[in-house]
């Protein structure tokens, strides 16, 4: 169950504070990392959930003093849906929000690489699920290996893993295919997809996902 007296605003320090991921000997994890949300989510219609901060910048998705990739890419796909979000406030307003799986980046040989099964498991549990709890959305967009993983993880913890066949954990398998779950006391719609980056072959579905899921929740 969640937090009865949770503040957003202290949910996120602890996250800046947290070292969970050092205290268990991940040693690839760079943690703690103060890249937070910096805007309070009201009314989320659809969450999207992506993989974690990057490794070699100080800025991410929320903080328009950079040009973030993926805050691009999103608003793009949005843009590709008839949304046009032109700024943090225009998402935020509109009803989307996002958060990343995994709170602090990981790194192999000193390049960005992404985060192992068990600091997905650890930090969907620890955080995530927290997040998700607070915020209560409509839909939940996945995106991308990480954000399924940290879902699978989601589902045990809240049992609803009966209600919800994501196969093996892999995004080509279920990519595109709404489920329907109660997490907690709500009914919220789930679709997996792919990580938005321009590189892979199928990015053009991403789209048509997020459409999907749209008219899955009437947005």
């Amino acid at each position: 169950m969640p937090d009865s007296d949770m503040n957003w605003n202290e949910l996120q320090g602890e996250i800046k504070q947290c070292t969970k991921c050092r205290e268990e000997g991940f040693s690839k994890v760079r943690c703690p990392d103060i890249r937070v949300p910096t805007l309070e989510p009201q009314n989320v219609k659809l969450l999207f959930v992506s993989e974690a901060p990057p490794l070699n910048t100080q800025f991410y998705f929320y903080n328009e003093d950079s040009n973030d990739r993926l805050r691009n890419r999103i608003f793009g796909i949005l843009c590709d849906v008839s949304y046009e979000i032109n700024s943090i406030n225009d998402f935020n307003d509109a009803g989307f929000y996002l958060l990343p799986t995994v709170k602090c980046p990981s790194a192999r040989d000193g390049r960005n690489t992404a985060p192992n099964a068990r600091v997905i498991k650890l930090c969907a549990a620890e955080h995530l699920k927290r997040e998700i709890a607070f915020i209560k959305p409509n839909g939940v967009a996945l995106l991308g290996r990480t954000a399924l993983q940290g879902f699978l993880r989601l589902c045990k913890l809240w049992d609803v893993h009966d209600s919800v066949d994501l196969g093996r954990g892999t995004v080509s398998e279920v990519a595109g295919n709404v489920l329907e779950v109660k997490i907690l006391d709500k009914g919220v719609k789930v679709i997996p997809s792919y990580w938005p980056t321009r590189r892979h072959r199928k990015y053009h579905e991403i789209s048509e996902h997020i459409r999907l899921l749209m008219d899955e929740i009437h947005f």
